[in-house]
This record gives C-alpha cells, sequence and structure tokens, in this order.
C-alpha cells in the first residue's frame, strides 16, 4: 500500500529529533545558524569556487541555482546531495569525506535528515533551498580542512560536538592517510580505545581550543619528521643543516634566528633558543635539540679524547670513555644497543675477536660519515681490548644471543667464496682490525682508498646476507637499512675521489708492481693458465687471424745478435701479416705458428686482469678497461735479443679512454688518456718446439682524467652518451 507523502514528511520530521546512540550520529534537531552578514547580491558562492569551477570546467554552479526556491523532497534532495558531491569534488582528496561532510551539513543546518547514505527530507513540509543557505553550503563544503570548517562553523554561531569529529574529522585523508591518525585523536580526546583494534567516540563539545589542538599536531608533523630523521653522530654541520630545513617550518623572529651559524664554543648560550614561544609551540621541539646540543658536546668530547688515547698507559679506561662518548653523541638507538653490548662484553672480559667484528659490521654502518674517526677508536679497541679466550666461557643477553647468532650467518654467506678460485670474491672478516687501521690513517689517502673498498665490498655482502629469511627481523632492523644508507653515501665519497684512486699503484715511469699490489701469487697463476690456454690449443691463433687487420707489427734484430739479415728491421702496418712474414723473420715454421697464438689477446687478457685487480684495491667500483676498439692504436714489436731470445712490446693506446663500470650498472666511466705497455722475453728455443715460454709481462699504465673529474657514459648504439655521475645526488 502506498504511504502518502504528507505521512511520509511527518515521520521524517519526527525521526529528526531522535538522539545519538553509543556515540554515533543518527539524526540532529535543527541547530539555526545566525544569518551570514556577507551574503553576495545574487550570487551565492564565493570568489575561490567559482575560480575552481572555472578550472574544472563546472560553470558557476547552473545545476545548483536551478533548485533555488525549490523544497527538497526525496527526489529533490538526491539530485542536490548528487550535484553537490560533483561541484566540491575536486576540493577534496577522498570522496568519502566529501560524502559524509554534505551529509552532516545539511542535517546540521536542517536541510535534511536521517543517516549519511540514507538521508531524508527535513520538516513536514521539508526544507526550502534559498541563496542564503546555498551561501552556507558553499562557505563550508569549499573547507575540506576539518580545522577551517570547524572555526568557521563556530564563527557563525553553530556548535559542534562528536558527530563533528565522525564525519569531518575521521574520514579526512592527506593522501592515502588519514589526516589524524587514532593515537592523534585519542590524545585529543576524542576517542577511547576499547579493545586491541577498535576504539570508541566520546561525547564531547568541540571549542575553539580543540580546533587549535588539531591544527598543532598537524602542524608538528613536519617538525616531528625532520627529528626523526637525525641519525649518526651529530656535528655541527648537521646542526646546522636541521636548522636550515626547521626554519621555513616557524615564523619570525625564530626563523631567522635559526639560519645563524652555530658556535662550537658558545654551545650554551644557543640552547636559550629553546626557550622561545615559537619553539616551545611544537611539542618536544626543544627538548630534542637539547638533546641534539648534547650529542654534538658529546662528539666534540670523543674526539678530544681520541687525540691521547693512543699514548695513554693504561689506555683500557680511557677507550672506555670513548665508547660512552659515543653512545652520548649518537642520535640512533641501534648504535646504542650495540654499544651496549660492546661495554657488558668488556666488562665481563668476553670480547672476543669473532664478536667484536660482529659489533664492528652492524656498528660501523650506523656512521657512514665518520668513518675515520669510528676506524681510529675499534683499531685501537681491537689492539688493547681483544679477549683471546673467555675465561669462564660467554653470557649472553637475549638480543645478544640473536644477535651473534645472526652475525655468524652472515660472516658464512660473506665468506662463501673463499674455497673457490673466484679471487675477485674472496673476503676475509678477519681482516676487519687491519682495515680499519687503514682507513684510520690520517697521512696516506691511498691507505684509506684500499680500505674503505674492501670494507665496500664487506657490507655489500652484508647488507645481502641479511636479507634472507635464515636473518632475525632484530639483526635485519640493525643493518638492512642503514647498510644500504652506507653505502649509498660511500658510493658518492668513491665517485668524488676516482681522479686520485685510479691511479693507484701507478708509476708512469716503471711497471705495475704485483708485489705492491699484494697479488704476486694470482698474477703468475694468471700468467701460467694464459700460457697454458696458448700451448694446449689454437684457439689464440683463430683469434689472431681475426686481429692481424687491427695491429701494427715491428719486427728488429737488437745489436750484438748473432742472427743474419740484410733487413735489421722490418716494419708491417695496415696490411694482413702473413704467417711468411713470421717464418721470413723467425726462419722457422713451428716458431712462427707458437708466435703467432701470442701475439693476440694473450698481453691484453693478462694487463685486464691486472688492472681490475688494481683498481678493486683502490675502489669500491668494478672497473675493467674497455674492450678493443678497431680505432684504438695497437702496436706489437718482437725483438731478436744477442742471446737469441725474442724481446716483446705491446702497446695500446685507446681511442675512446675509458673504464667499463661493472659494479651497479652504472655504465661506461671515462677518462681523458688510457695507455697500456707490456713487455715480455719469449724463449726462442721453446718457440722451435711449438712451446711458448714466455717471463710474466712487465706493465705500464699512463692514465688522466680531465681536470681531476671522471666523465659518464652509457652506451647508446655504439655511441656514448653523457650522463650525470650516478653516484652523487642530482643537485650536485
Amino acid at each position: 500500500m502506498r504511504i502518502p507523502s504528507i505521512v511520509s514528511s511527518a515521520f521524517h520530521s519526527f525521526a529528526s529529533g531522535l538522539s545519538r546512540i553509543s556515540g554515533f550520529w543518527l539524526g540532529h534537531k535543527v541547530k539555526r545558524l545566525s544569518a551570514h552578514n556577507s551574503l553576495p547580491t545574487g550570487q551565492p558562492f564565493s570568489a575561490k569556487t567559482l575560480e575552481q569551477w572555472q578550472v574544472t570546467a563546472k560553470g558557476e554552479g547552473e545545476a545548483l541555482l536551478q533548485l533555488r526556491n525549490t523544497r527538497l523532497r526525496q527526489h529533490e534532495l538526491d539530485r542536490f546531495v548528487d550535484t553537490l558531491e560533483l561541484h566540491y569534488s575536486d576540493f577534496y582528496e577522498n570522496k568519502d569525506q566529501l560524502h559524509s561532510k554534505v551529509a552532516f551539513v545539511l542535517t546540521e543546518l536542517g536541510m535534511a535528515s536521517g543517516q549519511v547514505n540514507s538521508l531524508k527530507p527535513s520538516g513536514f513540509f521539508a526544507s526550502k533551498l534559498n541563496d542564503r543557505k546555498l551561501f552556507l553550503l558553499d562557505r563550508y563544503l569549499s573547507c575540506p580542512d576539518p580545522v577551517e570548517f570547524g572555526r568557521a562553523w563556530l564563527s557563525d554561531g553553530g556548535t559542534l560536538d562528536q558527530g563533528f569529529v565522525f564525519h569531518c574529522v575521521y574520514p579526512a585523508r592527506e593522501g592515502e592517510a588519514p589526516l589524524f591518525s587514532n593515537d592523534d585523536l585519542s590524545q585529543m580526546g576524542f576517542i577511547r580505545r576499547s579493545g586491541a583494534d577498535s576504539y570508541r567516540l566520546l561525547s564531547v563539545d568541540i571549542t575553539p581550543d580543540h580546533l587549535e589542538q588539531m591544527e598543532r599536531t598537524r602542524l608538528s608533523r613536519p617538525v616531528h619528521s625532520l627529528v626523526s630523521e637525525q641519525k649518526g653522530l651529530m656535528t655541527v654541520q648537521k646542526l646546522e643543516h636541521f636548522c636550515r630545513t626547521l626554519s621555513p617550518l616557524l615564523d619570525e623572529p625564530v626563523k631567522s634566528l635559526l639560519l645563524e651559524p652555530i658556535q662550537e664554543d658558545n654551545l650554551l648560550n644557543w640552547l636559550e633558543l629553546t626557550l622561545h614561544p615559537g619553539i616551545q609551540y611544537f611539542p618536544g621541539l626543544d627538548q630534542s635539540i637539547q638533546r641534539f646540543v648534547s650529542a654534538l658536546q658529546a662528539h666534540q668530547t670523543l674526539e678530544q679524547q681520541l687525540t691521547t688515547a693512543e699514548d695513554s698507559n693504561p689506555i683500557q679506561p680511557v677507550l672506555i670513555e670513548c665508547l660512552v662518548s659515543l653512545s652520548s653523541a649518537s642520535l640512533d638507538e641501534n648504535t646504542h644497543t650495540i654499544l651496549a653490548g660492546i661495554l657488558t662484553d668488556i666488562q665481563q672480559h668476553q670480547l672476543t675477536g669473532e664478536r667484536f667484528n660482529h659489533y664492528v659490521m652492524g656498528l660501523m654502518i650506523q656512521t657512514p660519515e665518520q668513518m675515520r674517526l669510528f676506524s681510529q677508536l675499534f683499531s685501537l679497541i681491537a689492539q688493547h681490548m681483544i679477549d683471546k679466550q673467555p675465561a669462564n666461557g660467554t653470557q649472553d643477553s637475549l638480543w645478544q644471543q640473536t644477535f651473534h647468532q645472526d652475525m655468524r650467518f652472515i660472516v658464512q654467506r660473506v665468506e662463501r667464496f673463499n674455497t673457490t678460485t673466484k679471487d675477485l670474491r674472496k673476503l676475509y672478516v678477519a681482516d676487519i682490525p687491519a682495515l680499519l687501521t687503514s682507513v684510520a690513517k690520517k697521512t696516506e689517502d691511498f691507505s684509506y682508498d684500499k680500505g674503505m673498498a674492501q670494507l665496500f665490498t664487506l657490507i655489500e655482502e652484508v647488507h645481502d646476507a641479511c636479507l634472507l629469511s635464515d636473518v632475525s627481523p632484530q639483526t635485519r632492523t640493525v643493518i638492512k637499512d642503514p647498510s644500504a644508507q652506507w653505502l649509498t653515501h660511500q658510493s658518492q665519497e668513491a665517485s668524488l675521489r676516482l681522479p686520485q684512486a685510479l691511479k693507484y699503484g701507478l708509476n708512469e715511469q716503471s711497471p705495475v708492481s704485483p708485489e705492491f699490489l699484494g697479488i704476486r701469487k694470482i698474477m703468475s697463476e694468471e700468467w701460467q693458465s694464459i700460457l697454458a690456454s696458448i700451448n694446449d690449443s689454437d684457439e689464440m691463433l683463430t683469434q689472431f687471424e681475426k686481429d692481424r687487420p687491427r695491429t701494427d707489427f715491428q719486427f728488429t734484430v737488437a745489436s750484438g745478435s748473432k742472427k743474419k739479415r740484410k733487413d735489421r728491421s722490418y716494419s708491417h702496418s695496415g696490411h694482413t701479416l702473413e704467417t711468411t712474414h713470421l717464418m721470413r723473420f723467425l726462419g722457422n715454421r713451428r716458431a712462427a705458428k707458437a708466435l703467432s697464438k701470442l701475439l693476440t689477446q694473450t698481453f691484453a687478457a693478462y694487463q685486464t686482469k691486472l688492472e681490475t685487480y688494481r683498481l678493486r684495491k683502490a675502489t669500491p667500483f668494478l672497473l675493467t678497461p674497455m674492450g678493443r676498439d678497431p680505432k684504438d692504436s695497437n702496436r706489437v714489436t718482437v725483438t731478436q735479443q744477442a742471446d737469441g731470445s725474442l724481446a716483446i712490446d705491446y702497446t695500446m693506446i685507446a681511442s675512446k679512454p675509458s673504464y667499463l663500470l661493472g659494479a651497479r650498472g652504472a655504465g661506461i666511466m671515462g677518462l681523458e688518456t688510457y695507455q697500456i705497455t707490456g713487455r715480455s722475453i719469449v724463449s726462442m728455443e721453446s718457440l722451435k718446439r711449438g712451446i711458448v715460454n714466455a717471463t710474466e709481462p712487465e706493465v705500464t699504465v699512463k692514465l688522466s682524467t680531465k681536470n681531476e673529474q671522471i666523465d659518464w657514459y652509457v652506451d647508446g648504439n655504439d655511441q656514448l652518451v653523457q650522463i650525470p655521475c650516478p653516484y652523487l645526488p642530482p643537485e650536485q
């Protein structure tokens, strides 16, 4: 049976007077607001709204104006609500927020009754829409910020309660996140936890103080975020950067005061700034600044302690004080936790070398910008405070037990290549104290570069290992993000040092010394492997046939040689070198064939390996000389010596001087000049038997950069395309 509309209207009029149940809004009595005095003549919409509608092609609100002087019965009310949400949708990031707010405003203004998703006409005859109501709706709906809306509502003489919190504050969003979290709403007294994942809305009358608290909470977020970003050891530069970043978030005069230089010897006077009302406005900011200043003072104390620590006798108490200062100078919890473990081990005489290395790997990554200071302190600890064998075993806290168990697994992963032939992948965690000593040396840059290169490779492996499921979440938290940040920071530092680091081990007047590089055994094995490949197969001969047109050859006879020839020198350039040419010079077919296999990639293979090892010693980047290019200048000179042996001299001048950057996929690193020369003595007697017996090449490398700068490229269809350094932030 159809219910007459007059009966329906009467029912909705009655329903509008229902009270709130359990804190959730169901319906409202009409709250009359005083008429606003600034209603424009003939135009209920503000200039702000009209401007927005022009941008979004919604005209001047004609669809809303058509409903003027219309009673908002159910059909008209539904149409009106849809039109409002369409026109004001661009003011809101979240459609649910607008949907809830439209219902709230309409019911509070007495223009509708019911609930959010089932609005009903208000009153016996339904509310009649006029310009004043359109004006008020525009005034409130064009304020997506609940604080701004609340102030406008209260200034118009209205009242707000928990319905405002539920319908306007709770649905508000900032991006994907709530504008106010449950913790925020709980601290402001709007909700109370009623279970593990549930809250209860509290009855509250909203006052201007509530709105002020909401605004302060929101404005404090970027400040608290900036505070939480401060990690590592506090320095003057870091504190000044914090103040510069904080300054735009505050008002004058404290805004300008924060930009003034910090005087290291006058930090106490600078602390008076924390008493300024502009600082006090943000909860906890004054305490954070005081903590930063205390950390800076502790850092200064630590540096002073380290200047005299090495000469102290006994040294152990001084080093313990240094550890305490380091903990006070640090801003992150990871450092405090690990240092507490070290101090406990020292107190219980159980700081073994293995446990020390575990602590260092976890602690070093927390302070990427202070490697020399860190290395100086912990190299001294390694020398003076290690217990070889704890007398009563080890006593671990639960944290220590889990940490050391995880670190033993990580060490196994780091050292997994040590039993293989992959020399570049071999790492020894036991070398950490020696590496720290290298990094701590202030007078030798190459010593620092060598130590940092090996530590970089070590931390890369540690970072990858901590991601495995065998590592506990507790240890992964300590290592994962800090190690990634440490690697990024050290990559930037290493890229800036490359022009100097590339020349490690080079003397343009003498060959590169495998002994100096610490790779004598490795390179000897490499050379014997190359000779074996020559003598055991004809692959080198095949390659030589391909490379002949790319290499200039010269054959000479040294003074004092018994070789009888009319022409003491013969050059081959730009033409195919036939086997008969080699036979003509050597006078032996088997020797000619054996020499053919030597005069190919042999020297290039050895030199590439030598360069790879050399660079690996001084930089964390995996660099290798670029592959041969047709425009390279290649020259081989074969000289008959007085004793009958052959001296082979090889020279390559790169047409595109560069290293291939194999680490982290960054492309190509360009130089200005790059030249490699090699010299080896070959036994003629062995050649006559078809066997190559040659001395390990003496290699000389000459390189230079453009004004001590590195160029970075990617290979684009055989064309080098210059790019910014991939390891430096864009602003640099």
